[in-house]
């Protein structure tokens, strides 16, 4: 997979457009979360469980559990019912949980889905009995989601201070910019779409947090690398070399997550609907972000550091040399030098390689001629017997 190291695309010269195109859909995706907010399920929202036992075994060694909430799903269609919880308890009880409701509504989703699953169930179960009725408070409460606020937040100081020990502050600062750039484009995303989030939802968000960093970490390695073999080179065009370099991987590493994620979404069913579309969007970010946001912010780091080492040199006082008087100087004629197109990057790091193999070629061939020389005073003296 050379194709992308033979490309001579401009990835860093383009920073403005992968900037302002993330802008964009962060914008759109916070105007709809203040305004409609997201689509939480009931592990946020609390709900309703309603319990039905049948009068005989509906799952066993020869009956599988998954058809039977298959089929009992199917029926609740009907009920409007079919994105509720289910759950096999035992081998003859159905749980049922929904979203909150009202007791008018409750006493008319009770019969509705008795008659549903007696429908799908009723040959091989039999009679069907309704068991209790439950209101369940939200399984993420207050306490859990504060939680998951500090681990997201423990886990960007931890992975700040790792970046910074391991390359620079700066890597650290662009590894964190994508990071956020991700949680805010999968939680734009998903109140846009309006997917209805429970508490899978949180597993989402560390996962595709983990694999951002990952991918990013990969890049930033590369960076380091190509920065010390080629210390000539421009730091813009190393950076975009190293993306050429480390594109086939991180393209190869999204195609490969992505097709089961695809099957899953596609053939998981209902309840993992939700959670295979947002680790779809999460990953598509993920690369996104570590190829056009962290690299490029690291050289935005960059160019603001030269420039304020610029600004320093010039400000500093420069002593004034000793005027001595000099003859009229002849008139003479200057050339416009010739406007000189830019390098691209490869040609940048060729050249680079190039002079360091020529500082490789001297220092061998100075190494020989010390050897050499050495050589030549050894066999000029006389043996001592």
């Amino acid at each position: 997979m050379d194709f992308f190291r033979r490309q001579n695309w401009d990835i860093v010269a383009k920073m403005p457009y992968w900037f302002g195109l993330s802008a964009i859909v962060i914008v759109v995706g916070l105007v709809v979360l203040f305004t409609s907010g997201l689509n939480l399920g009931i592990d946020f929202t609390g709900g309703s469980l309603f319990t039905f036992e049948f009068e005989r075994d509906i799952t066993g060694p020869d009956q599988d559990a998954a058809a039977t909430i298959t089929k009992v799903r199917a029926g609740l269609q009907s009920a409007d019912l079919q994105s509720s919880q289910l759950q096999i308890g035992g081998t003859r009880q159905v749980l049922i949980r929904t979203a909150a409701l009202t007791d008018e509504t409750r006493r008319a989703h009770e019969q509705t889905i008795q008659e549903a699953l007696g429908a799908a169930l009723g040959d091989r179960g039999g009679a069907l009995s309704l068991v209790g009725t439950d209101f369940v408070g939200p399984v993420v409460g207050a306490d859990l989601q504060r939680s998951a606020l500090w681990a997201l937040f423990l886990g960007s100081i931890l992975i700040i201070l790792y970046i910074t020990v391991r390359y620079e502050f700066r890597f650290a600062v662009a590894g964190w910019a994508a990071l956020l750039h991700d949680v805010l484009i999968l939680v734009g995303a998903m109140a846009l779409l309006r997917v209805e989030l429970n508490s899978p939802f949180v597993a989402v968000v560390l996962t595709v947090l983990g694999y951002s960093i990952n991918d990013s970490v990969i890049i930033f390695d590369r960076i380091r690398e190509n920065m010390r073999l080629h210390r000539g080179a421009v730091f813009a065009n190393t950076v975009n070399a190293s993306l050429l370099q480390t594109m086939a991987r991180s393209i190869n590493t999204l195609v490969t997550t992505l097709f089961p994620l695809i099957a899953l979404f596609l053939l998981g069913g209902q309840t993992i609907h939700g959670f295979a579309l947002a680790l779809i969007i999460g990953m598509v970010s993920g690369c996104y972000s570590s190829i056009f946001i962290a690299a490029p912010v690291v050289v935005v780091w960059e160019g603001r550091k030269a420039r304020q080492r610029a600004q320093a040199v010039a400000a500093a006082p420069v002593a004034q040399p000793r005027r001595r008087p000099q003859r009229p100087a002849e008139p003479v004629t200057v050339q416009e030098p010739e406007a000189k197109t830019p390098d691209s990057a490869v040609a940048t790091m060729q050249r680079a390689q190039h002079a360091a193999q020529e500082e490789k070629r001297a220092a061998r061939r100075e190494r020989r001629k010390k050897k050499s020389q050495k050589k030549k005073s050894t066999k000029g003296r006389k043996k001592r017997f």
